[in-house]
């Protein structure tokens, strides 16, 4: 399998996420992917990891309020290999297992017997997906093996996820393309595969209380809201063996939620994790959107 990191400004996290994959996954191929960034310490630490890895600067203008990331996994997807899998991960995550040579068997099987499986994703459920009632409904198959997500509405996450892990002769095979959003590859998923698989044992997540952009910039609201969250940098324990082999044996089979699985290793954070500076605040997300519409008109 070949990992592919997203990465924009945040060296630190990014310099995390790197570490984590060289301890959890070294027989993996491994190519950051960076959106330009310009913050000197990111580029430093892109210099470095450069040293041991292949780092690709594609800048790209999608207007989107994420950057480039989808331009981006396009242009990874295009240049992977046909005869392994890859998997997406962004610099504000990072491995928290060992990924095992039978793990990689087990994912290939799965594509290889599951012919209309198109993505898998690698990452732990968000305490904050089942914390409202309608998006409870996760359901085991056993015969897959796989999670799946069945909410009363059609969210995103449920067939589609840039986290992911994916067969690149299949999304071939289909004439797949990444397009801006995930809502829209999450229609177009939708159409084309089943529900998105998740793992009885993922080996990745986001962390928690993590620093954001929007549109490759931070509007007065963002940065509010990253003060009054305390977002910084919260690393993720390595898993024992044990724990992985409790989740991959549990009977019946136990829902992966990263709160309940994982722990940070540098100070308690209030549960259930935000990803977002402005998750749970509206009145936030208003005054981000305003901004950015006004700095767009006089720009």
């Amino acid at each position: 399998m070949h990992i592919f990191v997203f990465s924009y400004n945040r060296g630190p996290f990014l310099e995390n996420c790197i570490r984590s994959i060289e301890t959890c996954a070294p027989q993996c191929g491994l190519t950051i992917i960076d959106d330009g960034s310009d913050d000197a310490d990111t580029r430093r630490i892109l210099a470095e990891i450069g040293e041991r890895h292949r780092v690709l600067d594609k800048t790209a203008n999608s207007g989107h309020k994420l950057g480039g990331l989808y331009a981006n996994m396009q242009a990874a997807f295009e240049m992977a290999a046909d005869d392994e899998l890859v998997c997406f991960l962004q610099d504000d995550t990072q491995m928290v297992r060992p990924l095992s040579d039978a793990d990689l068997d087990e994912l290939r099987n799965s594509f290889d017997q599951q012919p209309d499986l198109g993505f898998i994703s690698p990452a732990f459920v968000r305490g904050i997906s089942i914390k409202k009632a309608a998006n409870r409904d996760f359901r085991f198959d056993a015969e897959r093996n796989f999670w799946f997500w069945y909410p009363r509405k059609r969210s995103t996450g449920t067939w589609f996820s840039a986290l992911l892990i994916a067969d690149p002769r299949r999304l071939r095979k289909v004439g797949w393309q990444f397009d801006v959003g995930e809502s829209v590859n999450n229609r177009k998923a939708a159409d084309i595969f089943c529900r998105m698989a998740r793992m009885r044992a993922p080996f990745s997540m986001w962390l928690p209380n993590g620093r954001a952009y929007r549109g490759k910039q931070k509007s007065l609201a963002l940065r509010f809201g990253e003060w009054s969250r305390r977002c910084g940098l919260y690393p993720l324990a390595i898993m024992s063996e044990q724990e992985v082999q409790a989740l991959k044996t549990a009977e019946p089979a136990r829902l992966p939620v990263a709160e309940d699985c994982l722990k940070t290793t540098r100070g308690a954070i209030k549960s259930p994790w935000a990803y977002d500076p402005m998750q749970g605040a509206g009145w936030l997300k208003l005054l981000d959107r305003l901004e950015r519409k006004l700095r767009g008109l006089f720009s």
